[in-house]
């Protein structure tokens, strides 16, 4: 299917690290009705890690909000170059996917297209897991009806007895329960502790992204050349 492979191409050359397809019919309906799912994975830059050690908070948002940006219009322009083929397309910017901020909801999560592209995992700490990049990663979709090869799902945690997020929260928000498709989020997380808690630090100028660092992948990664 040389288009299918064309868009994939597309993303990748725009900047993704990562393309995936899955099949989620059915699941954002309620709000556009687009069964298949292209998941976008974008690395965060080394260099985010060492603005973390440095505490300086302030470089590091400014660089994760320049990679959601980078993410935003490699979607919209996946949107347009699926539309230019014939096709519906949607792409699910932060902007378009909010649904409920104050719950930390959205119409689809990219966590759920990506872990049913088999792109990664869901970790203890309800952040999503590349085998690759670890947890430092910044996630969009594209929603459309154009035909895909969708990936193979993943819907069990492939952290090991690791407990190194889990140890690192400082509320004791990550539940020991390892992460699998048939779980709700509260199942793995205290969100409402960890949102408080989140909020109040980058309320404060700082951070909270304990969980991200201390990952065993994260920390793999950061060690390559």
């Amino acid at each position: 299917m040389p288009e299918m492979n064309n868009v994939k191409d597309y993303l990748l050359n725009l900047g993704a690290s990562k393309v995936g397809y899955a099949n989620v019919e059915g699941l954002a309906s309620e709000f556009i009705d687009l069964p298949n799912g292209i998941s976008l994975v974008l690395k965060l830059p080394k260099k985010a890690m060492h603005y973390i050690e440095e505490e300086d908070y302030q470089s590091y948002w400014k660089c994760f909000h320049s990679k959601i940006a980078e993410l935003t219009e490699i979607s919209l322009k996946g949107e347009e170059y699926i539309k230019n083929l014939g096709y519906d397309a949607f792409a699910l910017t932060m902007q378009r996917n909010e649904c409920d901020m104050k719950k930390l909801l959205s119409i689809l999560p990219y966590k759920t297209i990506a872990t049913k592209s088999g792109l990664g995992w869901i970790g203890r700490s309800a952040l999503f897991v590349t085998p690759e990049y670890g947890s430092m990663v910044a996630l969009g979709g594209i929603l459309t009806n154009m035909p895909l090869d969708f990936g193979t799902p993943i819907t069990d945690s492939q952290c090991d007895d690791c407990t190194n997020c889990q140890d690192a929260c400082p509320v004791n928000a990550i539940n020991p329960q390892k992460w699998n498709d048939r779980l709700n989020r509260e199942d793995i997380i205290d969100i409402e502790a960890c949102k408080e808690y989140v909020i109040d630090q980058y309320m404060n100028g700082l951070g909270c992204t304990k969980c991200m660092c201390e990952c065993k992948l994260t920390q793999k990664y950061l060690k390559k050349e």
